[in-house]
């Protein structure tokens, strides 16, 4: 097993060199404890305590002028600007707004209405269950439609036909960490007219999501993962330029309308992006999401995964070398443009493991039946308390600490 000096020491120089090393500053940092759990519910931006009480003194003081006083009708797209480049889109198409299975929803509506006279949706198997739910839901109201499911990138790319209307997976695979090549994808698709979306709940704000270069179609994903747009955060859609405007929205609401203020009794949608609007954004999710939309903007993405890309790697370099003599074992991708924000790992015990580090003051999460996944914050995290976590890890592992009875019932 490697030492643990060499491994702080190791760590001690990365972070010196890291040219936003800074960027942790930004956050708030519970004294003694290390969040793996970004993969879940990314870290608090200092600032969202004060936007929370600046809402609830506008809430007192505006009440309903705070709609023309205060920017919470625009927010969707101020957001959506902010946080496109991490999604590698630009200015202008992409909205925050709802969450996660509602821009599903409207994705796979707009694209099956464009593409109407095809019969296939195709998905993973082991994608996300919402994903996979929302396609169901489509399958079962229309008998003509179906859903085909593969379980692999090469299985995926050799179903695809004309006959296939739209394809939705997740870039990265919740479990596994796996990620897929969303341009070859993307580019095979399109030359056979099929359309695309993207879930990119476990990579946007990690790794490279870039939806202008790979000429994604639809990318969807939730903010409150590694973009910190707080617990039940808005979730974001991007959609195609020139796509947006060929069909009418499935969802169509009040704040989609060409304009609001005309309380028109017939809809006609908004130009562009908007139009994916429904009802009435979520001010107070809004306010919280501003404040890490912010940071983002202050710091370039490449320079954020480029972060990422070195504590990821060097997490597993050191759980591989103080942790593999103690049966851990990687799970996930190995070449670091296969894999995702989190690494997944196997390890005996694996469920109690993750109970006995949250006595130690290391939160990750646990999949049945034995993974453990570590969801790596390039905002948060420093590659010295990566050093930490491994270690608190290897103490666990080697005397045992998790065959304790108190450790007996796992939680998610």
């Amino acid at each position: 097993m490697q030492d643990l000096s060499e491994l702080t020491q190791r760590a001690s120089e990365l972070d010196s060199k890291d040219p936003i090393a800074h960027i942790v500053e930004e956050y708030e940092q519970p004294k003694g404890w290390i969040f793996f759990d970004s993969n879940s519910v990314g870290p608090v931006p200092k600032t969202a305590r004060p936007a929370a009480d600046a809402l609830i003194d506008d809430w007192i003081a505006l009440r309903r002028r705070g709609w023309a006083e205060r920017d919470w009708v625009d927010m969707p797209a101020i957001l959506g600007d902010l946080l496109a480049p991490m999604i590698g889109a630009p200015k202008g198409a992409t909205i925050v707004c709802d969450n996660t299975t509602i821009n599903l929803y409207k994705a796979t509506g707009h694209a099956l209405a464009i593409n109407q006279d095809r019969t296939i949706i195709l998905t993973q198997k082991d994608n996300f269950p919402t994903d996979i739910h929302v396609v169901q839901g489509f399958e079962r109201a229309n008998p003509n439609l179906e859903v085909r499911y593969v379980e692999t990138e090469e299985e995926a790319l050799a179903a695809l036909s004309g006959d296939v209307a739209v394809c939705t997976f997740s870039h990265v695979g919740y479990k596994s960490g796996q990620r897929w090549n969303m341009e070859k994808f993307n580019k095979a698709a399109q030359a056979l007219g099929v359309l695309t979306i993207w879930d990119v709940s476990h990579s946007a704000g990690a790794v490279p999501v870039l939806a202008e270069e790979s000429n994604a179609d639809y990318i969807v994903g939730c903010g409150y993962k590694y973009l910190s747009t707080g617990p039940g955060g808005p979730a974001f859609i991007y959609v195609r330029p020139d796509l947006s405007e060929k069909a009418w929205p499935p969802v169509c609401g009040w704040m989609g309308h060409a304009d609001i203020y005309a309380f028109a009794g017939d809809y006609e949608p908004h130009d562009g992006i908007k139009r994916f609007i429904s009802g009435t954004p979520m001010v107070g999710a809004n306010q919280i999401a501003h404040c890490a939309a912010q940071i983002y903007n202050k710091f370039s993405p490449k320079d954020i995964w480029a972060r990422h890309e070195s504590l990821s790697n060097f997490f597993i370099e050191a759980l591989q070398q103080s942790c593999g003599p103690l049966g851990v074992k990687i799970a996930s991708p190995l070449d670091y443009d296969q894999r995702g924000g989190h690494v997944t790992f196997t390890a005996p015990g694996a469920g109690h493991v993750v109970e006995a580090l949250i006595d130690a003051k290391v939160i990750s999460s646990f999949r049945k039946p034995d993974a453990i996944r570590f969801g790596l914050s390039p905002v948060s995290l420093t590659h010295a308390q990566i050093a930490e976590s491994v270690g608190r890890l290897q103490k666990i592992l080697k005397e045992e600490i998790w065959r304790d009875p108190k450790y007996a019932h796992v939680s998610v």
